[in-house]
């Protein structure tokens, strides 16, 4: 089994009804650490072109930011900055 296998496995081991309190707590932090150690690993192993892909199938309500080469959004920003309008 490997390692990212084997903790999924123990990530998805059902938590039982705990009355500690601390005893819960402490699960959950395990758990939890767990998790962060499956997502850094996935993130790792992850290829350029994986993510480009993945970026690519993202659902947005807006059109996507598109880079203006001829604009840099610095006015803008300063009039936001200052609590003025653009000019």
């Amino acid at each position: 089994m490997s390692p990212v296998t084997a903790l999924v496995t123990r990530y998805n081991i059902q938590m039982t009804p705990i009355q500690d309190k601390e005893q819960w707590r402490k699960e959950y932090r395990i758990r939890t650490e767990l998790l962060e150690t499956i997502r850094l690993r996935a993130l790792a192993a992850m290829t350029d072109e994986e993510a480009l892909r993945i970026i690519a199938t993202l659902c947005v309500a807006e059109e996507p930011w598109r880079e203006r080469p001829d604009w840099s959004g610095l006015v803008e920003q300063q009039a936001i900055f200052h609590g003025r309008r653009k000019a």
